[in-house]
């Protein structure tokens, strides 16, 4: 980490003075949305051409040579420069070490689950066991109470009626690049009903939480797994959830899936899936649940292991 402050620090101050020759500050160019947006664009571009001429020096092309010496010592100083005009736009934007040290981290854990995603996908798609399908958020973390205490709401309806669309949608953005979907309590029961469902079935996590617009919701809910001890053996992220059961895996095949979305559920009972919908929070009145969700369906109001399991448990 020292070494690593240290040639960040270097690069701060060669910024700062290149800066400072074209009449600006680094600062003023972070405050100026536009000479923001300018600087970014420069640094890019000479990044881009800093890439290809480490390119250039491992003499790639099958159907040419250079015909010079290989000298690999090139190779490292042209991934130093950059390693500098990356440096500079980590700065440019506002970053500091410690927070590229942990972003580094994040990252690092998010692209190791990736990479072994697919052969535990395929394992559990070949094992005798079935799988059980499980949500996140509404499930296993508090959502919305987590939300709602953040933003400082009462319900969700309270939300809803009081801010309008453009502030509703700034406020979620805030939510889910803060970090607190890494610190979100746990529900009633959950950590006993994860490790008892992994003992019997394959748990996949499925959830839409939109990673792909807000990159650090995989890091966070890593964390947010890791930290708090919760079972399972794959975490799918997908924003049609309930299609991607229902386009990948048999019914015989799925022992359960938990959600607590009535869409959702519904389209899954309408599939051949068993479903369960968990409730909390007053997201559904019984009336809409009386309305609007299909028979057969059991919820969930409470501890979702005694829901759940208590067939087997009277057993």
């Amino acid at each position: 980490m020292d070494k690593l402050a240290e040639i960040f620090n270097i690069q701060e101050s060669f910024t700062e003075k290149f800066f400072k020759k074209q009449g600006l500050s680094v600062s003023e160019v972070r405050n100026n949305k536009e000479l923001k947006i300018k600087w970014n664009k420069e640094y890019v571009l000479a990044l881009s051409k800093e890439v290809y001429e480490v390119l250039d020096e491992i003499d790639w092309k099958m159907h040419t040579s250079k015909n010079t010496e290989d000298v690999n010592d090139n190779v490292l100083e042209e991934c130093v420069d950059v390693l500098k005009y990356l440096f500079g736009i980590i700065q440019l934007n506002g970053f500091n070490v410690d927070e590229l040290y942990e972003k580094f981290i994040d990252k690092s854990n998010v692209v190791e689950a990736k990479f072994n995603q697919e052969e535990v996908m395929e394992k559990i798609k070949a094992s005798d066991k079935k799988i059980a399908f499980i949500d996140i958020d509404g499930v296993l973390a508090d959502w919305p109470g987590g939300f709602l205490k953040w933003a400082g709401y009462s319900s969700l309806e309270d939300f809803k009626q009081n801010v309008d669309k453009k502030e509703q949608y700034r406020i979620k953005s805030n939510y889910r690049t803060c970090g607190i979907k890494a610190q979100l309590d746990v529900l009633l029961g959950v950590k006993e009903f994860m490790k008892r469902t992994c003992e019997k079935y394959n748990v996949v996590l499925l959830t839409a939480r939109p990673y792909k617009k807000y990159f650090r919701i995989y890091s966070d809910t890593l964390k947010w797994l890791k930290d708090n001890d919760i079972c399972y053996d794959a975490i799918v992220f997908d924003e049609e959830k309930e299609k991607y059961i229902i386009n990948n895996f048999d019914t015989k095949k799925v022992a359960f899936c938990l959600d607590d979305d009535i869409t959702n559920a519904n389209k899954l009972h309408d599939s051949g899936f068993k479903v369960f919908l968990k409730t909390n929070l007053g997201l559904y009145t019984q009336q809409v649940l009386d309305r609007k969700l299909n028979p057969g369906i059991e919820t969930i109001n409470g501890n979702i292991i005694e829901t759940i399991y208590r067939h087997e448990d009277k057993n």
